[in-house]
């Protein structure tokens, strides 16, 4: 339903946690997270010293109630190159890799991401892993997060490691604070474009959007420029937009409301129908006229296949003249 970015396990991004799957590898019958099925849940490898890093996993665990994923110490080098290969180069000390069962690889927020659909009662969380500048976002605040985990709880190697020194508590008050702001900011900063809902002028932005292309009410017919060609016959041909302009199809578009708006529809026009003589293959060949149209079209018959316009209005016509470009080519 939803497409999930997968990143490779580079040295270049940010994260604490790491999951990764290695399809020879069998059921591992440790305790609590550990016990998941191969084909199903997803391989972490994490920093197993680090309890901040434990005790997130496990509230995952327990927000989705059942096994999710299986753990695997980040520290145990020789285990985790021979487990999985994929992450022999990988910066495991830095960040947490998932690889799932098809043998795909996250990093660090994406990892995290990748994660929160492996549940339905996870699913809340994901407006936060998709809001508006999170894929650019997430990453630096992890990647922050990762730097200073040892600060964010006791670890596990030691007590050297686990010192309760008055400077380390003062260092974690201060880390819960920037990390407190930083999450506060980001939040703000999405719910924000909200209230361009009740402005009498809203006006949108990227990354940060009110989303009102979901929102606006529409009428129930569309009107929209589109390019027709017409052979001898008259029969009706399709044209590419990419006949018309650099970009995707609503870029393209935009382009050809903005030439029509400007009455350049003509220059449009002939600059396809020239573009059209020079095409050689089909099934441009039988082209011999070009037009740009506007058509009116109804959602509801649309979407039941009737794919004809309620109306159509030629705002250019312009011949293809391929004598004309023959006689070029053969000199």
């Amino acid at each position: 339903m939803h497409a999930v970015r997968c990143r490779p396990a580079t040295a270049g991004d940010g994260g604490a946690l790491h999951t990764a799957t290695d399809a020879g590898e069998s059921l591992q019958e440790g305790e609590g997270m550990n016990r998941v099925p191969r084909e199903t849940g997803l391989d972490v490898v994490y920093d197993g010293l680090c309890r901040f890093c434990e005790r997130s996993l496990a509230t995952v665990q327990r927000i989705a109630r059942r096994p999710l994923l299986r753990l695997h110490d980040a520290n145990d080098h020789g285990t985790i190159k021979a487990k999985f290969p994929m992450l022999a180069d990988a910066d495991t000390s830095n960040a947490m890799f998932v690889v799932t069962p098809r043998g795909e690889v996250f990093r660090g927020f994406f990892a995290y991401r990748r994660i929160m659909w492996e549940s339905p009662r996870l699913y809340p969380l994901l407006p936060l892993f998709y809001a508006p500048g999170a894929g650019l976002i997430g990453p630096l605040i992890y990647a922050w997060v990762a730097r200073h985990r040892r600060h964010f709880g006791c670890s596990l190697d030691g007590v050297a490691q686990c010192s309760v020194a008055s400077d380390r508590v003062g260092r974690l008050d201060w880390a819960k604070g920037i990390a407190g702001a930083l999450g506060a900011l980001l939040l703000a900063a999405t719910l924000a474009p909200v209230a361009q809902n009740w402005s009498p002028a809203p006006r949108d932005n990227f990354p940060f959007s009110y989303y009102p292309m979901f929102s606006a009410k529409r009428s129930d017919t569309y009107h929209v420029s589109y390019i027709v060609g017409l052979d001898a016959h008259g029969q009706r041909h399709q044209i590419s937009h990419y006949f018309a302009g650099n970009g995707g199809f609503n870029q393209t578009r935009r382009q050809i409301d903005k030439l029509i708006r400007n009455d350049r529809a003509t220059t449009l026009c002939q600059a396809i129908a020239g573009a059209i003589a020079r095409e050689a293959g089909p099934p441009y060949t039988e082209v011999a006229t070009v037009q740009i149209v506007t058509g009116a079209f109804r959602f509801a018959d649309y979407f039941r296949a009737n794919k004809a316009p309620l109306a159509e209005r030629v705002r250019a016509s312009c011949p293809v003249a391929r004598g004309q470009w023959a006689e070029r080519g053969s000199r």
